[in-house]
């Protein structure tokens, strides 16, 4: 088990993805049960929506403001901040694990004396964080399929799915990121400072382009601007805006492999 850096990197990492699985799970299915009683009430919240400042309704709903609608009330409830904030917490944390955890443990040397390449292991660490962060997302969506259809949500089947892609790509592109300074520091700490960084600041970027005149050009470097902003549900699957996600995602992955080959690793 522990030449196979791999298995090793799931069977360490089990208890927490099991946690993080059954709290996302429970969260999805508490906010979508309370859509029906949301829908009956949705005339007096139009009101307050719709005495929002524009641009403050877009940063934070998109263009759609109609709470009896499923979409637009699960992008502002979920999508919007919560469900990208929990995948990317779970995946800073799971990068923050493997090359830098296990250097800090002291456990990194002992998986390197074993007749295997750096370029290998540094893949194996790799396919945890890719697994890990894809079942946390599957979780999410099987959760978010069975709602739909067991309390009559009426929401898309496409958007739904192209919505948990994006949503994967975001989590893969900012863990990734955490991924490349771990195998280049051998710091957990900064890992997860750097990691923490870059989801903040694409968050805060992607909101202050739209409530700032002048600087919506802005947007377009934020990750959250091609993950679908305050609205995936809606804008579904881009492939454009995916490729985007997918290169910052190889180009880390990149950095990763390059830095750590060259790195003197911790005794």
């Amino acid at each position: 088990m522990l030449r196979d850096a791999f298995f090793k990197g799931l069977r360490d990492q089990r208890r927490s993805l099991s946690i993080w699985v059954a709290s996302v799970v429970g969260y999805v299915v508490m906010m979508c049960s309370l859509f029906p009683s949301i829908r009956e009430s949705s005339a007096d919240m139009q009101d307050y929506i719709e005495s929002m400042p524009e641009a403050f309704r877009e940063a934070f709903m998109g263009e759609s403001t109609d709470f009896g609608n499923a979409v637009t009330y699960l992008n502002g409830e979920l999508f919007s901040f919560m469900t990208p904030l929990f995948v990317m917490i779970f995946a800073i944390a799971l990068a923050a694990a493997q090359i830098a955890g296990e250097e800090e443990n002291g456990t990194l040397s002992l998986l390197l004396a074993y007749p295997v390449s750096r370029t290998r292991l540094l893949v194996q660490k790799y396919g945890v964080l890719v697994t890990g962060t894809l079942a946390l997302c599957a979780a999410h969506l099987a959760a978010m399929a069975i709602a739909n259809v067991a309390i009559g949500l009426d929401m898309p089947a496409g958007a739904v799915f192209g919505a948990h892609v994006s949503l994967l790509l975001l989590g893969l592109a900012v863990g990734t990121v955490a991924f490349a300074t771990g195998a280049a520091t051998g710091r957990r700490g900064l890992t997860i400072a750097v990691g923490s960084a870059v989801g903040i600041v694409a968050y805060l970027i992607n909101i202050v382009a739209k409530l700032v005149e002048g600087l919506g050009w802005l947007e377009k470097l934020s990750l959250f601007y091609y993950y679908g902003g305050a609205e995936p549900l809606r804008l579904g699957f881009r492939p454009g805006y995916a490729a985007v996600l997918l290169a910052v995602t190889v180009g880390a992955a990149v950095v990763a492999w390059f830095t750590f080959e060259r790195r003197d690793v911790r005794v």
